[in-house]
């Protein structure tokens, strides 16, 4: 192959240009020819054994196009390093082929490297030179992660004359060196075009957007790859290439590389034996629903399932996914949860039924968030530290190659937060990846009520393209706004949102539980009969100083009670107060403000206590008092309830708590279940409150607030008023008009503001030369991950830091109860276990530190403590980059005009100093 290659490239000193040095290894290197070759090696791999079925559907070509112009991209994506500039780069790391070079007559003036373009630009201006369509030209420009930009993409042609040096050489168009590098360049594209099956660039298919998408992704991905050099190794500095076997060199590299299985499932007919082998328990009605929608369903669609907390919505999205990952050639999962505390609480219960997945295959498997390396169950996967039999009966692994943050959406299950796929709508480098990751997967989307109006906009433009890939979408919801519902069904269908005659019913239906799903373009529903006892919660309105007296008279003769709150500083109030009014009872403190392994331990100590199997010894007198963290993940179940006033959909969420298992045992009293909402009495509404959640909401929820709330019969009419636009008589009070302009306006503003940061649609343009992505991420957002999850949230940055403390004695050591190891050295590196106990005592920092005017002078101030403390810290890998917020011996300090107090009962405290309250 090499020598054929080299016969159709004229000039014999070609195999002297370089593609690849040894980056520090003298002597090593690849010629240009090699590298590219490697390339379109690894593509065709991953093209016939990677890429799913799905995704090939999705592409704008026939399978034997798709080969073709699979082959030619990797042969040319380079093909902009066959220039003076480049050489000029690469050489200093290659001396001796500089001589070499110099006396065979091909010479570099090193002046080029102030005028010559990087070489992606470079071989998009090349290419767009030798007429290739825009399509192909735009994804060879684009394979280092950020397309061509609008200015760029609108002077291709002129660049080859404003930077003539780079691609012709120091003495022009018309010398004999810059005839000499045309040559070069114009002998190599007619040999990618033979290659490929082309005989000419007009033979080139045009690429549609979405295509342009998922092959940039691939070229990303193989040209990653094949610049491994674990895979493929350099080579010598006097050898040519002419004697390497390319096939045999592909091969080996795949062996290393070895992506492991396909995940391809039976097309399994929906039955309940089959749901019964999969999860261990027959179906309920909303579980065979699903499963019969998805058994009729031929073509890719979104399913929305709107259905009461406990009654399984996860089995049967997982049945769903299963039923149409085998019939539309999908070969992998994206779990997508609004928190990493609910990805890491059903990561078990997704691992086990991967796990069934895995029957005699091995498949990869990513938790995708931050924190995701300190979760135990998760790095007992890790590649080499698995469980994986050796005896062929397969299993799940993490992939090393797979935990690149780029290539976090690559794996075949992905259990993650809901920001993975928002990115997806994000103008981020590398975006393509992820386009990539997801067109092949059947997405899951849990606890959709929890979005805001701003991650909703990322949430529907991401939805524009999971419909255009043909992505089947599952949708679970307890309390799911009629209006929310279609939104989500137009996005995914890439309509206006416009209603026409005919689709009233489905769009404002309210029947409870409901299933709705797309059939082509067409909108399916079907209201699901109820199954299972009613329950009825009496609500009831309380204030604040009656608290104590009203839980000490409900659990007098014993029980437990959950007291859910909407600030962090409210909670430790009432804990404060709950314990000294009510002494004989154990008062828990349960938020978003402990470091990790705190809050573990007390998720813990609550499933333990609260949890299906717990007995009325344990729950005794028992109140927790908790934030919003208690309305998610955790399987837990009240006695009685108290909770802040909070918007409808969230409080029949809380409501979930209560009474959530059958028990016999709970005290005569607190047998019918009862939940009081504080702040619904009087005029005023709390600070806190309205700070959370605006004033418009709470006040319609208090407006409509039942004395008896029967589930799950009350939740769609209660949500669907609550969200519906009001009509002239709900505006007759001044502050009802106020309040609802005022939530339009916040609401226009989020949208507003998500509009300038997300990718475009997916549609098709008039102009042949627009059908590009060219300019897609300018004004892009940081590379950096936590830059970007904080962008999708509609929310500054929230600031993670390390908590330690420093001793009297001067030494650093962890929280006292937190560590064996008392004393750290700040002047050495911490071995790798220490540093990663030390990477474990993360928590974010209260919103206070992270707006705007604040988080600058926050995140300036901890990072000269950390290096005036901890300059070698930042060394070790589980370290880099971290910000450490450094306690003193009595567990406090000051910050930014703050006084921080850690408790490991009650949590973080943060008060403002006298000094910055004046």
């Amino acid at each position: 192959m090499n020598n054929a290659l080299l016969h159709k490239v004229k000039d014999p000193f070609f195999r002297l240009l370089p593609g690849k040095s040894g980056q520090g290894k003298e002597g090593r290197w690849l010629p240009f020819y090699i590298h590219a070759e490697d390339t379109a090696g690894i593509l065709e791999k991953l093209l016939s054994g990677w890429l799913s079925e799905r995704t090939k559907q999705t592409l704008c070509l026939e399978q034997e196009e798709q080969e073709r112009i699979c082959r030619f991209l990797a042969l040319v994506h380079d093909i902009g390093k066959l220039t003076p500039a480049f050489l000029a780069r690469i050489l200093p790391s290659l001396p001796e082929l500089q001589e070499q070079l110099k006396s065979v007559g091909i010479i570099v003036d090193s002046d080029v490297l102030r005028k010559g373009c990087r070489h992606a630009l470079a071989s998009a201006v090349i290419l767009h030179n030798y007429e290739c369509p825009p399509g192909i030209v735009s994804v060879v420009g684009a394979h280092h992660g950020k397309p061509i930009t609008k200015e760029q993409d609108g002077k291709l042609t002129d660049l080859l004359q404003i930077d003539f040096q780079c691609y012709y050489g120091a003495y022009g168009k018309d010398s004999p060196q810059g005839q000499r590098w045309e040559a070069f360049r114009r002998d190599w594209f007619n040999y990618a075009l033979s290659a490929a099956g082309y005989s000419s660039a007009a033979e080139l298919p045009q690429l549609d957007i979405p295509t342009q998408m998922l092959m940039t992704g691939l070229l990303i991905m193989a040209d990653w790859i094949s610049s491994n050099q674990e895979y493929f190794p350099l080579i010598n500095l006097e050898d040519r290439g002419e004697a390497l076997e390319q096939e045999r060199r592909v091969w080996n590299a795949w062996r290393r590389f070895d992506p492991r299985d396909l995940w391809s499932p039976l097309s399994v007919y929906p039955e309940e034996t089959w749901f019964m082998s999969t999860f261990g328990f027959s179906p309920n009605i909303e579980q065979k629903t699903a499963m019969e929608a998805a058994g009729e369903c031929f073509t890719p669609g979104i399913f929305i399932l709107e259905a009461q907390m406990g009654r399984g919505k996860t089995e049967a999205a997982l049945a769903i996914a299963e039923i149409l990952a085998g019939k539309l050639g999908c070969s992998g999962l994206f779990f997508g949860l609004p928190t990493q505390a609910t990805a890491n609480g059903i990561f078990p219960r997704l691992k086990d039924w991967g796990d069934r997945q895995a029957d005699n295959l091995t498949l990869t498997i990513r938790l995708a968030h931050g924190m995701a390396s300190l979760n135990e169950d998760y790095r007992a996967l890790f590649f080499g530290d698995s469980a994986v039999d050796d005896d062929g009966d397969g299993g799940l692994l993490v992939h090393p190659w797979f935990r690149g943050k780029k290539q976090v959406l690559l794996s075949d299950f992905v259990i993650g937060t809901i920001d993975q796929l928002l990115m997806a709508a994000l103008k981020q480098k590398h975006l393509m990846l992820r386009h990539l990751g997801l067109s092949g997967k059947v997405v899951i989307l849990d606890e959709c009520h929890a979005y805001d109006a701003y991650m909703n906009e990322y949430l529907d433009r991401a939805l524009n393209w999971m419909g255009q890939y043909g992505v089947p979408v599952v949708i679970l919801s307890a309390t799911l706004p009629a209006e929310r519902r279609a939104a989500l069904v137009d996005a995914y269908l890439n309509k206006n949102p416009v209603q026409t005659p005919g689709e009233e019913s489905w769009r404002n239906r309210r029947d409870y539980p409901l299933l709705t799903w797309t059939q082509g373009d067409a909108v399916r529903q079907k209201a699901i009969p109820m199954e299972g006892p009613v329950k009825n919660v009496f609500l009831g309105r309380l204030e604040d100083a009656d608290l104590s007296s009203w839980l000490q008279d409900h659990l007098r003769k014993g029980g437990c009670a959950g007291v859910i709150v909407n600030t962090v500083r409210r909670a430790q109030d009432l804990a404060k107060e709950l314990e000294r009014t009510i002494p004989e009872a154990t008062v828990e403190v349960f938020h978003s403000q402990f470091i990790q392994p705190d809050r573990a331990e007390k998720e813990a100590e609550l499933v333990s206590r609260l949890g299906k199997e717990s007995v009325s010894a344990e729950r005794d007198r028992y109140i927790v008092v908790g934030t919003q963290v208690l309305e998610q993940s955790l399987d837990i179940d009240f006695d009685c309830m108290v909770t802040d006033l909070c918007p409808m959909d969230l409080l029949l969420q809380r409501i979930g708590r209560l009474h959530r298992h059958n028990r016999q045992d709970r005290p005569a009293s607190l047998r019918k279940p009862v939940c009081m909402v504080m702040g619904a009495s009087g005029d005023d509404l709390d600070s806190g409150s309205k700070t959370v959640y605006g004033r418009w909401l709470l006040l319609r929820t208090k407006e409509l607030l039942p004395e008896v709330v029967t589930l799950p019969d009350s939740i769609p009419d209660l949500v669907q008023e609550t969200y519906s636009a009001p009509d002239r008589s709900m505006l007759d009070q001044e502050e009802m008009q106020a309040a609802w302009e005022e939530y339009v306006r916040k609401r226009d503003g989020k949208e507003s503001r998500a509009d300038a940061y997300r990718i475009p649609k997916p549609k098709k343009r008039k102009r042949l030369r627009a059908n590009t992505i060219n300019g897609w991420l300018d004004t892009g957002v940081t590379d950096h991950e936590a830059g970007a999850e904080a962008k999708v949230r509609d929310a500054a940055s929230s600031i993670q830091v390390l908590v330690m403390r420093k001793e009297t004695t001067g030494k650093i050591s962890f929280l006292p109860w937190r560590g064996k190891k008392a004393d750290l050295s700040c002047s050495r590196m911490p071995e790798e276990e220490t540093a990663r106990a030390i990477a474990a005592q993360r928590m974010n920092l209260p919103g206070v530190f992270s707006h705007e005017g604040v988080i600058d002078r926050t995140i300036q101030t901890l990072e000269e403590s950390n290096m005036k403390h901890f300059p070698e810290w930042q060394k070790a890998s589980w370290l880099q980059g971290e910000l450490i917020l450094l306690l003193d011996d009595s567990n406090q300090c000051e910050l930014c005009g703050y006084s921080l107090y850690y408790d490991r009962k009650t949590g973080l405290h943060c008060h403002r100093t006298k000094e910055e309250g004046k």
